[in-house]
């Protein structure tokens, strides 16, 4: 508790709790149950694609490499490849090349 205080600022710290202990235990069930909501996009295909992933694949597309993929959108290299691991994952690819084959397709 006292890591989320020191995050947060003890004001909105104790703006979140007060608000926390308004709920009845209904209200405090149905929200932890909720999640994150539902899933806006599918999980697999070109739409399944978040616009920072399509941000690296167009970039990759243009021929850069991850490092300067990282450098223009302020990521580090290692989160570029991560990107590109998620997409090839959510589009059943294993390379660069079928990547940027697919992505000219969409463009």
């Amino acid at each position: 508790m006292a890591t989320t205080r020191n995050a947060l600022g003890q004001n909105a710290f104790d703006i979140a709790w007060n608000e926390g202990f308004a709920l009845s235990t209904e209200e405090a069930i149905a929200y932890a149950q909720r999640g994150r909501g539902e899933r806006k996009r599918p999980a697999s295909g070109w739409e399944s694609l978040t616009p920072t992933e399509l941000n690296v694949v167009g970039l990759t597309a243009e021929g850069l490499g991850n490092k300067d993929i990282a450098e223009r959108l302020f990521i580090s290299p290692r989160t570029v490849q991560t990107h590109l691991t998620h997409v090839y994952a959510k589009l059943s690819m294993t390379s660069r090349i079928q990547l940027i084959q697919e992505a000219a397709r969409h463009s």
